[in-house]
């Protein structure tokens, strides 16, 4: 693309935010390991092992841990804001279905 006339630069001083990128890693890796579990479980026909339960719990972990780097992130001053809101909502959509799962865990026992 060409541009004619004067040229537009942008100085800033934002940086990106290392705690956001953290919240986007870990919240990323909080729902592939939903998706996995749950691909998994309706495989096996509902009846799941342990060690599903077990790396739900992790991913569980995994989602609280970018849910509180997001939100200090978000907090940051003079940073780029995608990664950091990328990761807080990705990890409150990951806590919200794995909390949907419990539930209807619950109801049917």
């Amino acid at each position: 693309m060409f541009r004619f006339g004067r040229r537009r630069y942008l100085f800033t001083s934002s940086t990106r935010s290392d705690k956001g990128i953290m919240a986007s890693v870990c919240s990323g890796l909080s729902f592939l390991a939903f998706a996995m579990v749950i691909s998994e479980v309706i495989k096996a026909g509902g009846g799941a092992g342990a060690r599903f339960g077990a790396v739900g719990f992790v991913s569980c972990l995994f989602s609280i841990a970018g849910l509180v780097l997001g939100i200090i992130a978000v907090l940051e001053k003079d940073t780029y804001r995608f990664f950091p809101r990328f990761g807080l909502i990705l990890s409150i959509i990951t806590i919200l279905l794995w909390g949907g799962i419990l539930y209807a865990g619950f109801m049917l026992i």
